[in-house]
């Protein structure tokens, strides 16, 4: 069972909202210091970057899927394939953490690295929007398809 805060949409936001937050002032540090030619300063900034998406967002994936989205699938079957486009939405961002992780230790180029940082940036965005949109407001949403 999921805890509270993942059921209700203000509090749910407030955590999709703070963790978006953290990743994308951090993202702006590492492409700062990729602007200035700071590589050592990007690549220590990368680490934290990838921990921040392994340690909030892809462990908040992991939580709603385990609890929140199974306790919607059984209220209302009817989102099942929602569920499905958002599960996979998390597994595209694991992937992409991944990815950047193994440039990171293969010493891949900085703007790849990069690059992964900012797709994640904009799905996470889209995803967190959409889960609010067709799974936690749902009362509201069936509430105007009955008017």
């Amino acid at each position: 069972m999921s805890g509270p805060a993942l059921q209700q949409l203000q509090s749910h936001r407030s955590i999709h909202e703070a963790a978006y937050g953290e990743a994308e002032e951090l993202t702006h540090i590492a492409k700062a210091f990729a602007d200035a030619g700071k590589e050592q300063a990007v690549i220590s900034t990368a680490r934290l970057i990838i921990e921040h998406w392994q340690t909030r967002t892809l462990c908040h994936a992991t939580e709603e899927e385990e609890g929140f989205y199974k306790e919607v699938a059984m209220e209302h079957p009817e989102h099942a394939d929602k569920i499905l486009f958002l599960t996979r939405d998390h597994n595209v961002m694991r992937q992409l953490v991944a990815e950047a992780e193994e440039l990171l230790v293969n010493q891949g180029t900085i703007p790849a690295i990069l690059d992964r940082f900012q797709m994640l940036l904009w799905l996470v965005e889209k995803h967190s929007r959409d889960e609010e949109k067709w799974l936690l407001d749902i009362e509201t949403n069936d509430h105007a398809k009955r008017r």
